[in-house]
């Protein structure tokens, strides 16, 4: 199955990063000229792109971006940057390597995004296509960039696309067969002007999907009153299409059991609504469920430092969700574990909140948290939100150790961080690697 030939444009792609290489590779394997700037002075894919044109690299310059049709803009890089801006307001197009895809793919597509979970379902949706006997391609925001899944597209197949806020902004024409946002909660306010901007982004995802698939518990992930899409619902609620069941604790479809919730590898109520919406969006896509798919989803272990079991010592459970670098992933790690361990949990929390409003934690911390710890740069400001059960500590092998002495049989100590990680970290990976070594040296 061929794609669409690209359109001939003068194009200046902005940023070399991994985006930014692939929308390289792929303009060049199409015989289509192109430039590109980047800020840093040592850009980290020179070499590579040198190999496609050793004249290729220019020195980032406004004036000369207003001589280009096009303007491919990485992800990385905001669109409110003032050269973009000026552009735009000249007449260039801007787009991203999104767009690109979207004029050109011809496989249906299953697009995916929201502030917490987006990288679990893709992956979770990919694995139960295969199941299934359809070949998946998964790729966008996580693995493979959009473009390279072009390259082998043509043995088909179904595009399984994660998408940013930051992608969807300069993304068009994506027509998505299913399409859903898993949920919002403050996130990125260091790029956008306010949450309803950060909101306004991901709604694009719905702008030409076929299906919808929104959270019942979200209002954020709902599309608007025009849109014309069918809409399919998952949360926990009976009047929901698919329904996670805590009080059962069985996963229903469409008023079906499907399965239960013990025999899902995957830790926390918050994962198996993301079960719920995987299901969901196959079955707005059109791919009939079977056995293969529903095992699939039972023995599926989820991604590494997203609610994973770490281990189980002295009677304590310990949770490793380094990746929740927001205030909403937090929010959703301590709710999902309530019903295990109601006022048993054991929160380990700080670092770089990147200026988001913290207040929306209290309420989960004082119902449910029976120790709070706190590290890192905004570890003081979260420890003020339950001063009566709050310890300050400085690094994370201290906030082990202070979880370890304050924990008991029964207990689950969780690391949430509700921030993101590079005040003291290289990445949240970093952080949750350290955390996992110093639970297995108990």
């Amino acid at each position: 199955m061929q794609p669409h030939a690209t359109e001939h444009k003068s194009r200046l792609i902005l940023g070399l990063g991994q985006t930014g290489l692939s929308v390289a590779r792929y303009l060049a394997a199409n015989n289509q000229s192109f430039k590109v700037m980047d800020s840093r002075e040592q850009a980290s894919g020179a070499a590579e792109l040198a190999k496609l044109d050793p004249d290729a690299l220019l020195p980032w310059n406004g004036q000369q971006m207003l001589g280009y049709d096009q303007l491919v803009v990485s992800p990385g890089i905001a669109v409110t940057h003032p050269d973009i801006a000026q552009a735009k307001e000249f007449g260039v197009e801007v787009v991203g390597d999104i767009e690109l895809f979207a004029q050109v793919n011809r496989l249906p597509v299953i697009a995916i995004t929201g502030s917490n979970g987006k990288s679990t379902v893709t992956e979770l949706v990919g694995k139960l296509i295969e199941a299934s006997g359809i070949r998946a391609l998964v790729g966008g925001n996580i693995g493979q960039p959009a473009l390279d899944l072009l390259q082998q597209s043509e043995a088909g197949g179904v595009v399984v696309l994660e998408l940013s806020s930051f992608q969807l902004e300069t993304t068009y024409s994506l027509n998505p067969v299913a399409a859903t946002i898993l949920n919002v909660s403050e996130d990125h306010l260091d790029r956008y002007v306010d949450y309803k901007a950060y909101v306004e982004a991901k709604q694009r995802i719905f702008n030409h999907a076929e299906a919808i698939i929104e959270n019942a518990e979200d209002e954020m992930t709902q599309p608007g009153a025009a849109v014309k899409a069918k809409v399919t619902s998952f949360g926990f609620a009976s009047r929901c299409d698919w329904q996670v069941d805590l009080q059962q604790g069985v996963l229903f479809g469409n008023r079906q059991a499907i399965l239960d919730l013990a025999d899902l590898q995957l830790q926390g109520a918050h994962n198996a609504l993301n079960v719920a919406a995987a299901f969901a969006l196959l079955e707005a896509a059109g791919i009939t469920m079977n056995q293969d798919m529903i095992e699939c989803a039972k023995q599926y272990r989820g991604m590494p430092h997203r609610s994973q079991l770490v281990a189980v010592k002295n009677g304590v459970t310990f949770i490793n969700d380094s990746k929740a670098t927001n205030v909403g992933a937090t929010v959703a790690a301590i709710n999902s574990f309530t019903p295990q361990f109601d006022r048993k949990v054991v929160l380990i929390a700080g670092g770089d909140a990147k200026g988001a409003d913290l207040s929306s934690l209290a309420d989960s911390i004082e119902k449910h948290v029976k120790t709070l710890i706190c590290f890192g740069k905004d570890g003081l400001e979260i420890s003020k939100l339950a001063q009566d059960r709050s310890l300050l500590v400085e690094n994370l092998p201290q906030a082990v150790e202070q979880a370890v002495a304050s924990s008991q049989n029964g207990d689950c100590v969780l690391l949430s961080p509700a921030c993101a990680s590079l005040d003291m970290f290289k990445n949240y990976i970093e952080r949750g690697e350290l955390f996992e070594q110093l639970v297995e040296a108990i």
